[in-house]
């Protein structure tokens, strides 16, 4: 047996004695600590360092684990919290301490439910998904795991609780299924439209050849010029489905992002004169050049502009705000909104109107085709906006809020990517 696993088993032996040895502290509480320096039955000083190295030692894993931990009482009020659990409610522990679970919960017949089960005899709760409620009103989606605290004689005297912030999971989670959606209409689409395109293509060739035996003033040749521009009109959509379900494979080369950003604003500055709005650009110094296509990432910017200008009938506001950030979203299987240790580097542009809004419950589905708020919209713009990004290795994201306006992110990579 190593010296190491001796050492262990030595310290683990001597904690086992000494608690059993110990009378109760004052407020049934127990410091292994305070045990140490107060006993004045400990026979050698090693004895004393060992346990306060041990008591040091889990109080260092508690305080440092990369997950919140809380302890509840049978009232569910806390007793204990770690740093990190304050970190994720944005709160000190003091805030924390003598707090009701149920306040913490985002709907407090939740967390009510959260304790009638929790009391159940041996009753733990593992990988559940709730939302707790942080310090400054806003909600986060957690995990959180809890089992029964139980004294020396197994009575039931507590809760603990483990929890994570999984909300950028979550949001990731949605992205990912969004972007399996877009993927297999994408498939369908293409096939659809292809076999679509030829008939029409029959159609238009054999009305033209009626069209040359009427005078342009003959009824009939009124109605075969309506079935052309029909045909034409299906043409056009079939092309928007081209765009979407199969885009131009990118040609990738180091452009400035506010030359595109400005190409767009001289296209549209004369709509936005006439519609009463204003431009506001914001950029940092220094701003890297992204490593995209060109004339796919100006589509995206185009839309985006031609969709603020929609939302603002009466005038308003168009502000975009170009920043660097370090992102993890090169890899299609760990994209995420966060600092990363990587060094990647991407410009992210946050184009903002200050418009009518979009309502929450239409936030997630913005992006799927054919989903639109405009009479005559096709809904298949934002969709292909969302593919060419993720065909040029960036990422997009909306923020609104219905009445005060809405703010499109978008990432994009100053790298070469492989």
């Amino acid at each position: 047996m190593s010296s190491k696993i001796k050492r262990q088993k030595q310290i683990f032996m001597l904690l086992k004695t000494r608690l059993a040895e110990e009378p109760s502290l004052p407020g049934n509480e127990y410091s292994p600590l305070q045990a140490a320096e107060t006993s004045e039955t400990a026979s050698q000083p090693s004895q004393k360092q060992l346990l306060i190295k041990l008591y040091r030692f889990y109080k260092t894993i508690i305080q440092n684990i990369n997950a919140g931990l809380l302890t509840v009482d049978l009232n569910g009020e806390v007793t204990f919290a770690n740093k990190r659990a304050a970190e994720l409610l944005g709160c000190r522990v003091q805030d924390l301490l003598g707090e009701n679970i149920r306040n913490i919960f985002k709907d407090s017949r939740e967390g009510e439910r959260f304790m009638r089960l929790i009391r159940l005899p041996d009753r733990r709760i593992h990988d559940r998904e709730t939302r707790f409620v942080r310090k400054n009103g806003k909600d986060i989606r957690v995990n959180i795991d809890a089992s029964p605290l139980k004294d020396e004689s197994n009575q039931f005297e507590g809760i603990s609780i483990l929890f994570r912030d999984i909300t950028e999971i979550h949001h990731l989670r949605e992205q990912v299924e969004r972007m399996e959606r877009l993927a297999l209409l994408g498939e369908l689409s293409a096939g659809i439209a292809h076999e679509i395109r030829n008939p029409l293509a029959g159609i238009k060739a054999a009305a033209q050849v009626l069209q040359e035996n009427y005078s342009p003033d003959d009824v009939p040749t009124q109605l075969i010029d309506r079935i052309v521009r029909e045909v034409d009109k299906a043409n056009r959509l079939l092309k928007e489905f081209f765009k979407f379900a199969r885009p131009t494979p990118p040609k990738f080369a180091f452009y400035d992002i506010q030359m595109i950003i400005d190409s767009v604003y001289l296209l549209l500055a004369p709509r936005l004169k006439k519609r009463n709005i204003q431009f506001e650009e914001d950029a940092e110094d220094n701003i890297p050049q992204v490593y995209v296509d060109e004339t796919q990432i100006e589509q995206v910017i185009l839309n985006l502009f031609l969709n603020a200008i929609d939302a603002m009938p009466a005038g308003g506001t168009i502000s975009v705000n170009v920043y660097q950030k370090k992102l993890t979203l090169l890899d299609s299987e760990k994209e995420r909104y966060a600092v990363s240790n990587k060094n990647l580097s991407y410009v992210l542009v946050e184009v903002s109107d200050t418009g009518i809004g979009i309502p929450p419950e239409q936030l997630p589905r913005i992006f799927n085709p054919f989903f639109t708020t405009k009479p005559e919209g096709l809904g298949l713009g934002l969709s292909i906006c969302s593919r060419l990004i993720e065909e040029n290795r960036g990422k997009i994201d909306v923020v609104s809020t219905k009445g005060k306006g809405t703010t499109f992110i978008i990432a994009l990579p100053s790298f070469v990517h492989k």
